[in-house]
């Protein structure tokens, strides 16, 4: 009986505790991909040119295999424009870890820019230079891509 007791007071005392946060680094660099499958929302298409907007969702993987910016779940909305061969985009993404804190960030052609943040991240800015590595798309016709990130902030 004072054995169950025991167990049943170490298990209410685990589940009791709050949940803490795990610590981000106030300045520093990294390095993550981003592994994002597109859903075009809308298309419009003309002979000057197309447009579209896209909803797009991904998991981070720090290359390292370790924090910053590792196992976070991402989904942006963008707008892409393609004129006489070239094409443009800018949008927006909310990056989210396990303890549920967010990132927000804006992005154009090759810059994300973190704008700020929940929890952990709050008062984050930085500039984010990345590079696309585009996959087959998925059945269905969904587009696939790789993104990789290289990533520098500071928290105010």
């Amino acid at each position: 009986m004072k054995l169950t007791l025991v167990s049943m007071a170490v298990v209410v005392t685990f589940y009791a505790a709050p949940a803490v946060s795990a610590e981000f680094p106030k300045t520093g660099e990294a390095e993550y991909d981003t592994y994002y499958i597109d859903n075009v929302l809308q298309k419009i298409d003309s002979e000057a040119g197309m447009a579209g907007i896209v909803e797009e969702t991904g998991i981070t993987r720090n290359v390292k295999g370790e924090a910053p910016f590792h196992d976070m779940s991402v989904r942006c909305l963008y707008h892409w424009s393609l004129v006489e061969g070239t094409r443009h985009s800018n949008g927006s993404c909310v990056h989210t870890d396990k303890d549920g804190d967010h990132i927000f960030a804006t992005f154009d052609d090759n810059t994300t820019y973190l704008m700020g943040g929940t929890g952990k991240y709050k008062g984050i800015t930085g500039t984010v230079r990345y590079t696309e590595a585009p996959l087959h798309d998925t059945i269905g016709g969904r587009q696939a891509v790789i993104i990789n990130h290289k990533a520098a902030w500071q928290i105010k």
